[in-house]
């Protein structure tokens, strides 16, 4: 008899001990919930701020004429300022992106030059193309690739 109430005193601390787990288990994570919604909320801020910084940088470009004034007014370099810069084209291709608007293109001048899809319409196979030359796209000019460099204002 003692044997089956040494057993059955176990479970029950196995059992309390389990709780006990649980319970501090629970804690863990509400107080993580916690650190996790202020870790994303400074977050969120520091991504409005850079925005914000963008923007900011895109206006002393436009009044300055050039990245390189606009990066020395700011006191940054101007591989900084091209990140910032970047900011702003990510910004822009996420809202276009997400924008359940009009599916209408913006004028009709781009409705012969462009698809929905941002390819470009008419295109003819000829072998000495150009392409973009705001991206670093391949060319091909007879079988012959020549890489275009990317262009940036400033």
């Amino acid at each position: 008899m003692a044997s089956t109430q040494a057993r059955m005193t176990a479970r029950a601390r196995a059992r309390a001990a389990q709780q006990k787990v649980l319970a501090d288990r629970k804690r863990r994570d509400e107080a993580n919930m916690g650190s996790l919604t202020a870790f994303f909320t400074a977050a969120e801020q520091i991504d409005a701020a850079t925005l914000a910084m963008a923007r900011a940088l895109d206006d002393i470009r436009a009044r300055e004429g050039t990245l390189g004034a606009a990066a020395t007014l700011a006191g940054i370099t101007t591989g900084e300022a091209r990140k910032l810069l970047a900011v702003i084209a990510a910004a822009e291709a996420t809202s276009a992106s997400t924008d359940t608007g009009d599916d209408t293109l913006d004028s009709d001048a781009d409705a012969g030059t462009q698809s929905r899809d941002g390819s470009a319409l008419n295109e003819t196979s000829d072998s000495t193309s150009t392409g973009d030359a705001t991206t670093s796209k391949a060319v091909t000019r007879d079988s012959v690739t020549d890489v275009v460099p990317a262009t940036g204002q400033g």
